[in-house]
């Protein structure tokens, strides 16, 4: 495929970027809506998770503001025109930043960023935390203006930008969130207790119902303006490698199914053995799951880089 050769470091730089933000707002959302509320009657527990979780937001958010910056230099060289040496100029980033929505956008999720550094910084207030997850899911939720739901026009433009915005927010609470659950279950403090467990393990279930109902009407929202028909699956290279993404995407639903009702509710039987294995299999599970996630990032890049199926294919053409 030739976009490997032409757009390997633009497919790279999407990639890491929307991993990282995803990684970071899920973080923040787990944070907010799972585990304090699981932990606030254990301060040594919740002291030792929000430790360890607190270094993985702030990775990802250094990565996601990097790879940003990284992204914006790049599209100005492929925006100009020039090579990426010739186009780190004042007069073209200026013009990038200024004048087009990719620049302004990107401008805006700049300040979010920054804005949720802050509010990490000072968390221990709950109404800076509320404010954290606000922008958290703001910072996810903006990605559908760097794509190509910003270049839709007309009444369907505002429905594919909702619908994007809606589908990265509900991946950033389901995959990014499975970063921090992995840190949770694998936390010594709670691990000793297995009703923390459960309890945090019944209250991701929820927001992954959720999130996973979400994805998938926005997805087939997107997929409606993107591809439009079944000749766009099969006869477009968009079209074939979205196909891979929600073969991924159901081998990823799979796993969370076996966690919901297989693993789950193994964590409630009075052998202590029984359990333990139960909870390492569910921290092995989780593990695959983000790794299948990485690799949905991966092709998010990469379709961003291609012409959508509904460009290239005649509707008016039979089947």
């Amino acid at each position: 495929m030739d976009w490997f050769a032409a757009g390997t470091p633009m497919i790279a730089t999407r990639a890491v970027h929307f991993t990282a933000t995803a990684v970071t707002a899920g973080s923040v959302i787990f944070g907010v809506l799972i585990a304090t509320p699981v932990l606030q009657h254990h301060t040594p527990a919740a002291t030792s998770f929000r430790s360890r979780a607190r270094w993985g937001i702030w990775a990802g958010l250094v990565v996601a503001m990097i790879s940003g910056a990284m992204w914006l230099l790049l599209q100005a060289a492929s925006m100009s025109g020039m090579p990426l040496h010739e186009a780190l100029t004042g007069e073209v980033l200026s013009t990038v930043v200024n004048e087009t929505q990719f620049g302004e956008v990107t401008t805006i999720r700049a300040g979010l960023a920054i804005c949720l550094a802050a509010s990490l910084a000072y968390e221990r207030a709950a109404a800076t935390r509320w404010l954290g997850l606000a922008v958290a899911i703001g910072l996810a939720g903006s990605l559908a203006w760097t794509g190509h739901a910003g270049s839709t026009i007309g009444a369907s433009g505002y429905l594919h930008l909702t619908a994007d915005a809606l589908h990265a927010m509900a991946a950033a609470a389901w995959i990014g969130g499975l970063v921090s659950l992995i840190i949770f279950l694998a936390t010594a403090q709670i691990r000793e207790n297995m009703s923390l467990v459960r309890d945090a393990i019944e209250r991701f279930s929820t927001m992954g119902i959720v999130s996973v109902a979400t994805i998938v009407l926005s997805g087939g929202v997107n997929a409606a303006i993107l591809v439009g028909s079944l000749r766009g699956f099969v006869g477009t290279e968009y079209g074939r490698v979205l196909l891979l993404k929600l073969a991924i995407f159901a081998v990823m639903l799979a796993f969370a199914a076996i966690n919901r009702f297989h693993l789950t509710p193994q964590l409630a039987t009075i052998a202590s053995n029984q359990s333990s294995i139960a909870l390492r299999r569910l921290i092995r599970n989780s593990a695959i799951e983000a790794t299948l996630g990485l690799g949905i990032f991966i092709i998010v890049g990469v379709l961003g880089t291609l012409h959508p199926a509904v460009h290239l294919i005649d509707l008016a053409t039979p089947w």
